[in-house]
């Protein structure tokens, strides 16, 4: 073979190779992109699960001394606790005590989630009773800001689900419930004047006499109410 004849060959090989890497080349770009994309998804998904890990279980941060409820039936996002503990979801009411405490702006929907856990077992006298004392904590002086006004003083689903655990439970007596309910919200007095007025659905917090009225209609639709209560804490027990 001539010197001529390797120089041309020479050449049509590096022609065919720099023809074929190009070739892949073009393969490999899109391949590139959409392994940085999923890269960036991944490291999203990462940042998301950081910022919100679903637990349903009561958890405490051991620095702070604040119980979370990080749970996914409720919240979308929850700060990730680093020094943590969880709490038995039988056995809060002995542990949460002073100086630990639900987290103060959350502790209403904590406190309900605890209550409905205890009426998923069954609607009756007794859990109807645990559900109210739950519920009661929500008022108490531990959960006010740093005005002195209590957190959940215009929480009205609390407010719901505290008349009818008072308007089922058999052993509080009719003339009773309205006091029963009272001690429970801490004799909020709605009455005086305040900046966030009470929207007319909510005008039977108010009186015992609205208050009857709505204790009333509920025991009339009593099995009504016990099966959308029942339902309903189905959907939220830990």
């Amino acid at each position: 073979m001539s010197h001529r004849q390797n120089i041309f060959d020479s050449r049509r090989r590096f022609l065919s190779n720099g023809l074929k890497l190009t070739a892949l080349t073009a393969l490999l770009v899109p391949f590139q992109k959409a392994l940085a994309s999923g890269a960036a998804i991944l490291n999203k998904s990462i940042e998301k699960l950081h910022t919100f890990l679903p637990i349903d279980k009561l958890v405490l941060n051991i620095k702070t001394r604040v119980v979370h409820l990080p749970s996914g039936k409720i919240f979308s996002k929850y700060s990730t606790i680093k020094r943590q503990a969880i709490i038995g979801s039988t056995t809060w009411e002995m542990e949460v005590k002073p100086p630990f405490h639900f987290h103060k702006e959350k502790s209403g929907i904590i406190l309900e989630t605890l209550a409905l856990t205890r009426l998923a077992a069954g609607i009756n006298d007794r859990s109807l009773t645990d559900a109210y004392r739950i519920l009661s904590i929500a008022f108490t002086g531990t959960y006010r800001n740093k005005s002195d006004l209590i957190f959940n003083k215009y929480n009205f689903r609390l407010h719901h689900l505290l008349l009818k655990t008072i308007a089922l439970n058999n052993t509080y007596p009719l003339a009773q419930k309205w006091g029963k309910f009272q001690l429970a919200t801490g004799n909020i007095n709605y009455n005086l004047p305040d900046k966030k007025p009470l929207p007319r659905f909510m005008e039977w917090i108010k009186a015992k006499t609205e208050f009857d009225k709505k204790v009333n209609y509920i025991l009339q639709n009593k099995q009504s109410y016990i099966s959308r209560l029942a339902k309903r804490a189905s959907r939220y027990k830990l």
